[in-house]
């Protein structure tokens, strides 16, 4: 068969980029050797190791918290830089006090629904463990939030923990994202809380066990902090899980309000925290993951100077 024009070439490369993950696309290259198309992100299997920059996505959280915050978010949502793949929320959509009518999950959901890139969000504490009917609360997050992601026709094989559907993960350009819901605030349930916890051990073994050779950078993403004191369980599987790995990890989180950049597991220094500032004062942080391991974390909080 005679090899294919430079012509005809491009078209197909330009095919096989555009067509179903599902799809396995090889492309004749003049050297006759086939080069795939990965199944899983869209992209190809051979990454350039000249390109330091595996992605760039953009993460938001504690927002909106007043009616004058809704149309920051607006903002803030329409500003997402072009760079961004994808968006993710941190949870609190909104204060942490009454009331927790379904008006106000409908809203916010309409609000982030606008973004152009597709967006992940887990819940926070304010909208459902803080509520005084939390059962309600929980019902209307999941009716407006869950598989939140869907909205988009995107490409990324996100799977979902079969116990807990709000708990996600995806592995994009060798970085494996996992959510979690991990909230503050209130036991409410102390059976809950700790079946909660067991179920995000879990879902955090079962991911690495999967994927753990295959990325070189995991995003762990989760309202809270695993404290010793009332998330003690998620902690020790959390860092003894994630030293075994050993490669960079980033802990994204939201809850605290004020930026905060730290190693805080002296058992697992290989576990980069970053505790974003509150949306109603800040802009989303935009994060790009590197392959450089000496800076394999890059972060951009796009400070206005009213800030």
């Amino acid at each position: 068969m005679s090899k294919p024009t430079a012509g005809v070439q491009l078209r197909i490369c330009r095919l096989c980029a555009a067509t179903s993950v599902l799809v396995s696309c090889v492309i004749l290259a003049w050297t006759g050797v086939p080069t795939q198309v990965s199944a899983e992100s869209g992209t190809t299997d051979n990454t350039n190791e000249s390109d330091k920059n595996l992605l760039t996505f953009a993460v938001m959280g504690d927002v909106p918290y007043t009616p004058q915050e809704y149309a920051l978010l607006e903002r803030q949502i329409a500003e997402i830089p072009k760079n961004a793949e994808f968006v993710f929320h941190v949870g609190d959509i909104k204060h942490g006090v009454p009331p927790c009518t379904e008006d106000i999950y409908q809203r916010v959901a309409t609000v982030l629904a606008a973004s152009k890139n597709p967006l992940f969000i887990i819940p926070g504490d304010n909208e459902w463990n803080d509520c005084k009917k939390p059962d309600e609360a929980w019902k209307y997050w999941s009716k407006h939030f869950q598989k939140f992601d869907k909205r988009w026709p995107h490409m990324f094989p996100v799977q979902r923990q079969q116990e807990r559907n709000e708990n996600f993960s995806f592995r994009h350009r060798k970085v494996l994202f996992i959510g979690f819901n991990l909230v503050g605030g209130r036991v409410h349930d102390v059976e809950e809380w700790a079946t909660r916890q067991n179920q995000n051990v879990d879902w955090l073994h079962r991911q690495l066990d999967d994927s753990s050779t295959k990325v070189d950078r995991v995003v762990i993403l989760a309202h809270a902090f695993p404290n010793s004191h009332n998330r003690g369980i998620f902690r020790e599987g959390l860092i003894s899980q994630l030293k075994a790995y050993g490669k960079p990890v980033l802990y994204l989180q939201g809850d605290g309000h004020v930026w905060k950049k730290d190693r805080p597991f002296k058992e697992a220094q290989n576990i980069l925290r970053i505790l974003v500032d509150q949306g109603g004062v800040a802009s989303p942080l935009l994060v790009t993951i590197s392959a450089d391991d000496t800076e394999p974390f890059i972060f951009d909080r796009r400070r206005r100077t009213s800030e």
